[in-house]
């Protein structure tokens, strides 16, 4: 840590000053493990102001020497490559928040010359148009983005902080009624038919569903196992990628009638990568698979966003026929209970009429004591 006395002003002896006509004075600071910094200025007052700033930042780890200017543009093109971390689906949504959002607001700025206000204004500007989540998101990015930007030194401070956001209203899933599932599954696209009754049955999530291959069906024991996820757009040649968390690895039991689907699947043509589900032998992508979908809710009255809904009618059905929190929650590979409950608790029967029957008539009054004519008090 530099020291105040390491910091001074003196005034510049030289005949012809280094900066600039009328630059007389000439601060002098060393940061902790770099040589002798050096800038010229009119007036002494300025130069010690400048000195305070510059040891403020080196008592409170902000400081970050003169570097060159760096587009965010730049930087985030940077940032986006080295999200290695992070799953490939999850890549794939990052990449068009900073196209749509996020660079025609700051793009062509320095990174450092953004201002906490700036970031404020965009938020406004997004909420105008974007839903509540999708710009706690897009922020997010950004965040993060300028996070990994004061480790590296690019910038001292990051903007987004004490950043207003739009309430995210919690909207409580109201699940799909099984008439309409069904009317789903005969009026989408033929190729797609197959996935709404099995997804219906099992709950699988939309990669889950369209990266199943036969290698992980067992017939004998009418299970299927859970342990990758499609990713990727190439259709002819299907990838996988690791699951959204380590909880949706699972093995899980598949009925008479569906396993009975899989074993008519079995027969027919088969698809690229040995997919369960294909159109016309290529692997069903998500976005593919979000057309169909798109295309049925002109025709279906009632129907969500998209396959995620049949999910929710899964674990709807789960719920009403008894089960456990916990079995539910292994069956649709949440991270725990407690994701579960966040998303269905609604759906459970309350408990509310049982604890008045359990409670009622325990305590009871004497008939011939009614009604309570008497006086207030004992006499």
């Amino acid at each position: 840590m530099a020291r105040v006395e390491d910091l001074w002003v003196r005034k510049d002896r030289t005949r012809t000053p280094v900066y600039g006509k009328g630059m007389r004075y000439r601060a002098e600071w060393t940061p902790p493990g770099e040589n002798k910094h050096r800038k010229s200025f009119a007036t002494k007052a300025a130069a010690m102001d400048f000195l305070a700033e510059q040891v403020t930042g080196i008592n409170r780890g902000t400081y970050v020497a003169k570097r060159r200017k760096v587009l965010l543009a730049d930087y985030a093109d940077t940032w986006q490559k080295n999200q290695l971390h992070q799953r490939q689906s999850s890549r794939g949504q990052i990449a068009p928040k900073f196209k749509h959002y996020i660079l025609p607001s700051f793009g062509h700025r320095a990174l450092d010359a953004i201002q906490r206000a700036d970031v404020q204004e965009a938020v406004g500007e997004w909420s105008a148009t974007l839903a509540p989540s999708t710009v706690k998101v897009t922020y997010g990015y950004l965040a993060s983005m300028y996070k990994a930007a004061v480790l590296d030194g690019v910038v001292a401070v990051s903007p987004c902080v004490g950043i207003r956001l739009p309430t995210v209203e919690d909207v409580a899933v109201v699940p799909l009624r099984t008439e309409t599932v069904q009317e789903l599954a005969d009026r989408i696209w033929r190729p797609y038919r197959p996935m709404v009754v099995f997804c219906a049955a099992t709950g699988l999530r939309s990669s889950e569903l369209r990266g199943l291959t036969w290698d992980r069906v067992d017939f004998d024991a009418s299970m299927i196992s859970v342990d990758r996820q499609l990713v990727g757009n190439n259709s002819s040649a299907p990838e996988w990628g690791p699951l959204k968390t380590k909880s949706s690895r699972r093995r899980i039991h598949v009925g008479a009638q569906t396993m009975q689907l899989l074993k008519d699947l079995r027969e027919g043509p088969q698809g690229a990568g040995d997919v369960v589900f294909h159109s016309s032998g290529r692997a069903i992508m998500r976005g593919t698979a979000g057309e169909a979908w798109r295309d049925v809710r002109k025709k279906v009255a009632g129907l969500g966003d998209g396959w995620h809904e049949l999910r929710h009618y899964h674990a709807s059905q789960l719920i009403s026929g008894g089960m456990s929190v916990v079995a539910v929650a292994h069956r649709l590979g949440h991270k725990d209970a407690t994701e579960t409950l966040k998303t269905y608790a609604h759906l459970w029967p309350s408990d509310d009429t049982r604890a008045a029957a359990l409670t009622d008539g325990l305590i009871s009054l004497v008939a011939h004591d009614l009604p309570m004519t008497g006086p207030e008090s004992p006499q």
